[in-house]
């Protein structure tokens, strides 16, 4: 029997993967109530223990105890994850071309395929003839970079806006809030095809071994294995 292992994540990228989940919980929690007045609950939520042992229990107070608490966890948080990020973008760079986000075919008819193949694989759970990653996957992946790239600059905008003028200043908390929406859209999509059983091997091989084994790539990665091959 074959037991031979095809390295699918590197261990920066299974690292990476992981711990921008932790952070995007952060950011998100702790976004929310700054970006939207319906989501005070949440400051009031973390501002109601910061008052107690202030003893000053003034709702306006203790709304804006949160919001303060909820800004630095915020910001913090958004200044580590952009750290973390430098080197994990430097090693995508080095291979930048070899990515699997660019399309395995181009053109109208390859995304019509691309779709059918993910309907075989999804929903009739057959082999279906992926590259490493599928047509929807190869989508997420760019909407993702896209997102959190405007969502980046953006944000940096927001914390330096004292420079900026209040037309500027509205336009990046626009365009924080959208990207931000996108992205949450595109996460929630992504997490439950990621979950899906059709995705186990691909699953264990991004939070467990980093590997899958060679037989599984061959039939239900073709794409992927014929270029493994060439190489």
């Amino acid at each position: 029997m074959n037991n031979k292992k095809v390295v699918a994540y590197s261990s920066l990228e299974m690292w990476f993967h992981k711990h921008m989940i932790h952070f995007v919980a952060f950011l998100t929690l702790s976004g929310l109530p700054i970006l939207s007045d319906k989501f005070q609950f949440i400051a009031y939520a973390v501002g109601y223990p910061i008052n107690y042992l202030s003893g000053n229990m003034n709702s306006e107070h203790i709304l804006a105890s949160g919001i303060s608490f909820l800004r630095v966890i915020h910001w913090a948080s958004a200044f580590i994850f952009t750290g973390m990020m430098i080197p994990f973008i430097i090693s995508m760079f080095r291979k930048f071309f070899t990515l699997s986000i660019w399309p395995d075919r181009w053109g109208i008819a390859a995304i019509f395929k691309g779709v059918g193949e993910m309907k075989k694989n999804y929903i009739d759970l057959e082999p279906a003839e992926f590259g490493k990653m599928n047509t929807g996957q190869k989508a997420s992946a760019w909407v993702i970079v896209v997102a959190m790239s405007v969502i980046v600059i953006s944000g940096y905008m927001l914390v330096f806006r004292s420079a900026l003028t209040q037309d500027l200043a509205t336009i990046a908390r626009g365009a924080h809030a959208i990207s931000f929406v996108v992205l949450m859209i595109v996460l929630i999509v992504h997490i439950y095809f990621a979950t899906h059983p059709a995705n186990k091997a691909a699953y264990d091989a991004m939070f467990k071994t980093g590997q899958m084994d060679e037989e599984y790539v061959k039939s239900h990665h073709p794409l992927w294995y014929k270029k493994l091959k060439k190489v």
